[in-house]
């Protein structure tokens, strides 16, 4: 198929591109990458009147390393983040993430700004926001404001940014020295949208015990919002056992509640392996995503652990 037919306008700033959307209405629409947005403009899924290129914003394109943070402008490709040293230095979580984000090829195009924008289930960036409180800054006729991820995240494809405005920068702070990190999702195949995705971050005392633990889930939110884990704080203060991890992973999967509608739009497969089969829909069951967040989680904070112990291979 082919969109329905639209205007194109291109500029070269931010402030072009706010008078672009104020001046064209409602149904005009932000291209960057167009990775996502031109496969449902030929599926005639979104029909755009006007579609207004930002690719000429190049100062929206850069990473730069402020004192407690990392700033990544909105046009900036995923590639360009994933093979970033100030990323790789600064915030090893990201990058590793970013690695989970379709293939290569759709990585050379994609920007941040626009995966954060469409907010997918299950998006990595996103995941990935939340666990690290990124903030999100936003450009408009007013001027600028910053968001919280809290704040940014609306619902299933829909965040806080209005329709005359425009992302043109994201804050993660700086992991420190003494912070451990794990990514992992699990997808029908390497590639495809992540059923259920998890970023954890872990510090430990010198004691041993855990001095501070963070879980942020993907695609598990009824709301179709990036998941706070609020459980995992039992772990504060306590030594980093087998025992309270099975009695966090039963919690876990206690506390998120997936869209039980799609228990009626697919099955799934439970492997020997558990999570990690093969055979599953990305329009899973809520019980199998209860299963994937509750495992996921798990996994990441152990990796997070065996990255401070230096047992991580």
């Amino acid at each position: 198929m082919k969109p329905v037919p639209f205007e194109y306008v291109a500029v070269k700033s931010v402030n072009e591109a706010i008078t672009a959307l104020e001046k064209y209405g409602d149904n005009t629409v932000i291209i960057a990458g167009g990775q996502s947005l031109m496969q449902e403009m030929n599926l005639r899924q979104a029909r755009p009147s006007c579609l207004v290129d930002i690719n000429g914003i190049t100062d929206l394109d850069y990473i730069e390393e402020t004192g407690d943070a990392i700033k990544i402008g909105a046009l900036t490709r995923h590639r360009t983040v994933e093979k970033s040293e100030i990323v790789k230095r600064n915030c090893p979580l990201l990058q590793e993430a970013v690695t989970h984000i379709a293939h290569f090829q759709i990585r050379n195009r994609g920007t941040i700004g626009g995966s954060l924008r469409q907010n997918p289930p299950g998006a990595e960036y996103g995941v990935v926001a939340r666990v690290l409180n990124a903030q999100f800054v936003i450009a408009g006729p007013d001027g600028k404001r910053v968001l919280s991820g809290e704040e940014f995240f609306v619902s299933h494809f829909k965040t806080a940014v209005k329709q005359n405005e425009i992302i043109v920068e994201i804050i993660f702070p700086k992991l420190t020295k003494d912070t451990g990190y794990g990514f992992l999702e699990v997808t029908r195949r390497h590639g495809h949208i992540p059923i259920v995705s998890s970023a954890a971050t872990l510090q430990l005392n010198e004691d041993d015990t855990v001095k501070d633990a963070q879980v942020a889930l993907g695609n598990v939110s009824p709301q179709g919002v990036p998941y706070k884990v609020q459980s995992v704080s039992q772990l504060i203060g306590k030594p980093f056992t087998q025992e309270i991890l099975d009695q966090l992973a039963n919690d876990i999967k206690n506390e998120v509640n997936p869209d039980p509608e799609a228990d009626a739009k697919a099955g799934y497969t439970l492997q020997l392996s558990r999570i990690m089969g093969r055979r599953v829909s990305e329009i899973s069951s809520a019980e199998y995503r209860k299963e994937a967040s509750s495992v996921l989680s798990i996994r990441a904070l152990q990796k997070a652990y065996q990255q401070i112990k230096g047992t991580f291979q």
